[in-house]
């Protein structure tokens, strides 16, 4: 604990004054000028109070000496035992900016536009729990120096004929990114830390542990080398967007060669450990949590946020009624291309369904965080499973922005694509609107059902281990009695209004289900594994 040298008071870090403030009697101190005795020598370490929480083995830090009621990152609210502990100092660190009441304000606003959201997340009680903690983050020094070679083309029309010219462009290249930065904690997802971003990283200031008084901290477990090469693509992707624009240049269209860094000499000069300011509140129910957290720095807000399905469905119900009025006053349909609509209806649920079911496996073994997956901790995959996982799924990104039409490849595209749908779409309607065309049209659903089916079957697999069936059974039923009923072709219209109600009931609970699973992706397993961060009374 830091003290006053006036009154003996406890200082904390003020966001707003952006000094040290006594909590007794409110006086200001440089953070640089007020040292602890312990502290007092400048090292490589710093003193810190360690709490570990007992529910979800996590560890937080603190430069006070004493706990939260609750752990930040799992919500359980215990007693925390502590032990002190010595921390490797950082290099630099943006202090908070942004005070608890306008964390909360920011939130509010983010959190009224979420109407499907539970109630507990509006709750002021719940709101009141934001943490200050400061995440550490990884900064890049990248350098780019010395002659480099590109290759270029241009086009131009000649009567008939797309001249292609291909040109090679050299000269001398001298450009640094300073502050390039990737969260070095595995605690902190990849996601969050991503969306979260911009960090102003100009006003980075030198690391002084008094600035830390007041908030909990998390600490590093994931190497520098892990995003380096994420930090040399991203300044070889900005110096060619900035050549590509200069005058010039930009006539020329550069290849895909020049993606890569090695193209422009890319060095990594130098990676420096900084102390970031995150807002993090944790919402808990059974055996997920959701996270909301809010720059410490810019006020900006990204939230997990779940439905309450008892709302969603109201909210559904009160909308759908209007639809119905509306559709029976300036719509009729014929009994069997209404079992055709709701066939369809149920295809897109099970399309929707195989869609989330491939979220959820991937995030459920936390693929697309490359912190956590560093430290072993996804699900039923080895290291070299998920580095090659990972490493696919990166080249894939990269292919995708290597690819880059020109404007006239982009029109032809179009046209071709125009001419194509076209046709087809005025051949689908004249096939469903003949009677044998609607039984075609539905059984050629139901195979594509099938497929899509069968997909979602095996990505669902992947996660619920339970021996547990995926409802898309009910939307395959819907389709199945579809066709059933469009080949028995009855005479009566009361076969087909049936079979219309059965399916909607039957889709109703790959519906219910799918709503049920968004919150599985809206959400996150309890972290059971070290964590480090926050600070109950910040």
């Amino acid at each position: 604990m830091y003290v006053c040298p006036n009154c003996g008071g406890n200082l904390r870090f003020s966001p707003t004054a952006q000094q040290l403030e006594c909590t007794h009697c409110t006086s200001l101190f440089d953070p640089y000028s007020v040292t602890k005795e312990k502290d007092a020598e400048e090292s490589n370490e710093y003193e810190v109070t360690i709490f570990t929480c007992p529910q979800c083995a996590g560890e937080i830090y603190s430069t006070d000496n004493t706990a939260a009621g609750f752990c930040s990152f799992c919500g359980a609210s215990t007693i925390l035992d502590s032990r002190i502990s010595k921390e490797k100092r950082p290099a630099f660190i943006i202090p908070f900016k942004k005070t608890k009441e306008d964390c909360k304000q920011e939130y509010t606003k983010r959190i009224r536009k979420a109407i499907f959201a539970p109630n507990e997340l509006r709750d002021p009680k719940h709101i009141e729990g934001f943490r200050g903690i400061y995440m550490p983050y990884w900064v890049y020094y990248i350098t780019q120096k010395g002659r480099i070679a590109l290759k270029g083309t241009t086009e131009h029309r000649s009567g008939d004929y797309i001249i292609t010219e291909h040109y090679n462009l050299e000269g001398d290249l001298d450009a640094y990114y300073k502050g390039l930065s990737y969260d070095a904690s595995s605690s902190f997802a990849d996601n969050i830390s991503e969306r979260i971003a911009p960090f102003d990283v100009k006003n980075m200031q030198s690391f002084t542990p008094s600035i830390l008084s007041g908030f909990y901290a998390d600490t590093a477990d994931v190497g520098q080398q892990l995003y380096e090469e994420d930090a040399k693509q991203i300044s070889a992707r900005q110096t060619k967007q900035y050549l590509q624009g200069h005058s010039k240049i930009k006539k020329y269209s550069l290849s895909d060669s020049s993606n890569s860094p090695s193209t422009y000499n890319t060095r990594t000069e130098q990676t420096d450990m900084a102390m970031f300011p995150v807002w993090f509140m944790s919402y808990r129910n059974k055996d997920r949590v959701a996270y909301a957290t809010v720059n410490g720095q810019t006020g900006k807000v990204v939230a997990d946020l779940p439905v309450d399905i008892r709302k969603y469905l109201f909210g559904s119900l009160i909308l759908a009624i209007p639809i119905y009025i509306l559709l029976n006053l300036f719509l009729s349909m014929k009994p069997a291309l209404l079992l055709n609509l709701v066939a369809v209806i149920s295809l897109v649920a099970i399309i929707l369904y195989m869609v989330e079911m491939k979220q959820i496996a991937r995030k459920e073994a936390n693929l697309d965080d490359k912190g956590k997956m560093s430290k072993g901790q996804a699900d039923d995959k080895s290291e070299m499973e998920l580095e090659a996982a990972a490493a696919q799924e990166n080249n894939k990104s990269g292919e995708k922005k290597k690819q880059k039409n020109s404007k006239v490849g982009k029109i032809v595209f179009g046209i071709v694509m125009v001419s194509a749908i076209l046709p087809a779409f005025l051949t689908v309607m004249a096939v469903m609107f003949s009677s044998v065309g609607q039984w075609i049209w539905t059984f050629a659903m139901l195979i594509a059902a099938m497929i899509f089916g069968g997909l979602s079957y095996k990505e669902f697999k992947k996660f619920e281990k339970k021996k547990k069936m995926p409802r898309i059974i009910g939307a395959l039923a819907g389709i199945a009695l579809a066709v059933l009923i469009l080949f028995i072709n009855p005479v009566s219209d009361l076969w087909y209004y049936m079979g219309v109600m059965v399916s909607l009931v039957a889709v109703f609970f790959t519906l219910y289900d799918l709503i049920c699973y968004y919150n599985v992706l809206a959400t996150r397993k309890l972290p059971q594994f070290d964590y480090k961060g926050g600070d109950d009374r910040a």
